[in-house]
């Protein structure tokens, strides 16, 4: 199963972002489990006594497992195979120490304690959000995107384009949103918990009746806030049944965090468009076997995820794609130069920022100048097209 992450969320560091307000809500109750508090701000005594419980119902080595369950489940890319001898040098390469897109992150949690950050960074390391969305999404019919819906239409429409332009089967996708404010339904958070990491019952509902009362706060915009939600990915189940789950169908999976993000930069009308056609590409490559090449570690990562930058670029500038004027293309080339990292020896590194929108300005460049307008590249040979010039992409670029 392969996961495809637009926006690695930096754990350790808790670096990411957001200053959403709704209207406080009340999380759902569990039977056996304690009620969560009315919303409200928490004291420090009993932030750090919510932490103590969450920290008494981890089992021993509780990174390493629920590593190991992402790695299972294709969360996370699991070949470290020579990474560190095929690293990229740092030196080699202009990267910026933060971008916009990290440092309104950072400025979104500056008032947080260490134990409001130690609360946040085990809830994303349990990660119930991301996996409700896989195993249990919500009814198609009812889906939004957006904390009010405001970019629904924006991606069921860029979904179906996109649908209609790729030369794959694409039936088997489908879209689905990620909210904060599944923290607060505790029902829906024991039951991911359960799924994902085999958590009992008893204790499943103990740490959903506890993380709802952590997120039912206004520092944390009652489960809204965007470090919770703070990413999109593409994923297949490879057609390997869950257990207690089933077949989950593929997806694509959007945030509202990493929507609301972009919106705070001016980029909320085209960012969308370009996360959504970056994750789709993922799932041609998936299609078209383009994820198999002799990189490995860090180079191969970086390679599809340029491959996906690349990809989307043509969607979007295509006369029979997204069609975007220049202004939006230099838009969603800034968009791309804003996602990128310098974690050259990551194994989710996904090349940086100088890299990403050389990807990206030739997907452009493709699509508007190379071949007829009304043309569209097979996805086979647009794969072959990008591998001859990735060496050009990723040279390296420091100026001193």
């Amino acid at each position: 199963m392969k996961k495809f992450l637009a926006l690695p969320v930096a754990l350790a560091t808790l670096a990411l972002t957001g200053s959403l307000m709704t209207a406080p809500a009340q999380a759902a109750p569990v039977p056996g489990a304690a009620v969560a508090t009315a919303p409200g701000d928490l004291s420090p005594e009993q932030s750090h006594a919510l932490l103590e419980q969450l920290e008494a119902k981890l089992p021993a080595g509780y990174e390493a497992k629920f590593a190991a369950t992402k790695a299972r489940l294709g969360l996370q890319d699991s070949d470290l195979q020579k990474t560190a001898e095929q690293a990229i040098n740092p030196d080699d390469y202009e990267c910026p120490a933060t971008t916009p897109v990290t440092d309104w992150v950072t400025a979104s949690i500056a008032d947080w304690t260490l134990d409001d950050r130690l609360n946040a960074f085990i809830i994303l390391l349990l990660d119930p959000i991301t996996y409700d969305a896989l195993f249990f999404p919500e009814p198609a019919k009812g889906r939004f995107y957006g904390l009010d819906g405001e970019y629904t239409n924006t991606v069921k429409n860029t979904f179906k384009g996109l649908q209609g332009f790729w030369d794959i089967n694409s039936k088997d996708i489908e879209t689905v949103p990620a909210h904060g404010d599944t923290l607060l339904d505790q029902g829906r958070v024991a039951r991911a918990l359960s799924a994902a990491h085999g958590f009992s019952a008893a204790d499943a509902a103990s740490l959903a009746s506890t993380m709802a009362t952590i997120v039912n706060q206004p520092k944390f915009d009652f489960g809204n806030h965007p470090l919770f939600t703070f990413n999109a990915f593409a994923w297949s189940a490879e057609g390997v049944a869950i257990p207690g789950v089933g077949l989950p169908s593929d997806k694509v999976v959007m945030g509202d965090g990493v929507l609301e993000g972009f919106r705070a930069l001016g980029l909320g009308d085209v960012a969308p468009k370009a996360i959504l056609a970056h994750e789709f590409g993922h799932h041609v490559q998936y299609e078209r076997h383009q994820f198999d090449s002799p990189l490995t570690g860090a180079e191969a990562t970086r390679r599809t995820e340029l491959m996906a930058d690349s990809y989307a670029a043509y969607y979007l500038s295509h006369l029979k794609g997204a069609h975007l004027k220049w202004t939006r293309v230099q838009q969603y080339l800034e968009t791309f130069y804003d996602l990128g990292d310098c974690g050259f020896s990551a194994e989710g590194h996904h090349g940086t920022p100088n890299q990403r929108r050389r990807a990206a300005t030739w997907g452009l460049t493709l699509a508007t100048f190379t071949f007829a307008p009304r043309y569209i590249i097979p996805t086979v040979t647009f794969g072959k097209l990008f591998d001859k010039v990735l060496p050009q992409l990723v040279r390296p670029d420091a100026t001193s």
